[in-house]
């Protein structure tokens, strides 16, 4: 299910440039040290022009002509903290269908009733949530395609930390949208209304985000989000399926985008509004007992402080962007390079270590984070 498979085991180009680069490179005279900087860092931005373009080749399956609906599971794991314990609290059934031009987007509430693996539960622990954390990921979404009675042609996944970071891209205020996406308590039906708002949310992102005619520079911001999801879809297939909803031109017809339960509950619509999630938030939606922003934000600095001799705890943290939990911007993407530099580390296959740094550097460019993308491209230099 990992996206980055298929990114992992395609480097030949790059190591290809490599070799290139040493060949006409390695006898260089000390006098022309200039020109060899220059060279190298030409070669450098090779490295990265070739990644894209490798990203974005047709080899990596496009979708079928016959392909009239596609349909998505998408689950929102919540994972703190670098922790390896993932349960499925957001969980939406997305079908596209080219055939009528509408999107069809089923909610499935995290407390819907599910059997579990093993002896011992209490009855309270019966619920699709707990189907993933107890019974794992493969447990918990053949349980939910149960409840749906369907089974997806793809699946997405999206952690606490890349859900922060993904509200961030598209501009979206992104602490105060998770909080409007995890309230529950005000609701008098709780968490079904939670799940059917959302829905509301997607249907707000696929009615009111502009999609228009990709650039270079809109190719490696969509290389970033899809980077933050773990999907069996390529990113061929992901920049096809923006195309395709592109094409439905859903901003002039947003009752085309419908949204529906299973199973079935009597909620109120509540739409998502970015201009007044201040007013929304406030008590008793945003209750003021539990931590508060500025320690879980210390939190997160301690974990990751803490956790830097700890191999498996740097995998995890790195995978699941943990430092998109910090709102300061130095300080997310300081901690960031720490990480990244952690995971360079101990990480031995001179491939995969190219692949991590070349990405690192288009995400930094993407951002506008020129001097930590220049950052990294020493560490390319010294990879090198």
């Amino acid at each position: 299910m990992n996206r980055r498979i298929f990114l992992f085991g395609t480097p030949l180009i790059l190591f290809v440039l490599l070799v290139l680069w040493f060949v006409t490179h390695a006898s260089t005279s000390p006098t022309n040290a200039f020109q060899q900087e220059q060279a190298l860092q030409q070669e450098i931005q090779a490295i990265i022009d070739t990644r894209l373009a490798m990203l974005t080749s047709p080899k990596y399956g496009p979708f079928k002509e016959t392909d009239d609906v596609i349909s998505i599971l998408l689950i929102g794991l919540d994972t703190r903290a670098g922790s390896d314990v993932a349960h499925c609290d957001v969980i939406q059934f997305i079908e596209i269908n080219n055939t009528n031009q509408t999107v069809r987007i089923t909610a499935v509430p995290r407390g819907t009733y599910s059997p579990l693996p093993g002896t011992g539960h209490i009855p309270s622990d019966y619920y699709v949530s707990n189907a993933c954390g107890i019974g794992g990921l493969e447990y918990g979404l053949a349980q939910i395609e149960k409840i749906l009675n369907k089974q997806p042609d793809h699946i997405v996944m999206i952690g606490f930390s890349e859900a922060i970071g993904s509200f961030r891209l598209l501009g979206l205020p992104a602490t105060e949208t998770l909080q409007w996406l995890r309230v529950r308590q005000p609701y008098a039906i709780g968490e079904p209304q939670r799940a059917h708002n959302h829905s509301t949310f997607l249907k707000h992102l696929l009615t009111n985000t502009p999609l228009t005619e990709t650039s270079h520079w809109q190719t490696a911001l969509e290389y970033v989000l899809y980077n933050l999801v773990d999907t069996d879809l390529t990113f061929t297939q992901a920049q096809e399926l923006v195309s395709m909803l592109a094409s439905l031109q859903l901003q002039d017809s947003p009752e085309r985008v419908e949204l529906f339960m299973k199973p079935e509950y009597t909620i109120q619509e509540i739409p998502y509004n970015a201009d007044q999630l201040d007013v929304v938030l406030q008590t008793p939606f945003n209750p003021a007992d539990g931590p508060s922003d500025e320690e879980t934000q210390q939190r997160v600095i301690d974990a990751v402080s803490a956790g830097l001799t700890d191999t498996s705890f740097v995998t995890r943290a790195f995978d699941q962007h943990l430092w998109l939990q910090l709102n300061d911007r130095a300080t997310r993407e300081s901690i960031h390079f720490t990480l990244l530099s952690a995971i360079l580390e101990q990480t031995q296959d001179e491939e995969t270590r190219q692949t991590i740094l070349a990405d690192y550097v288009i995400e930094m460019e993407a951002l506008g984070e020129s001097s930590w993308a220049e950052q990294g491209r020493s560490l390319l230099v010294q990879n090198n």
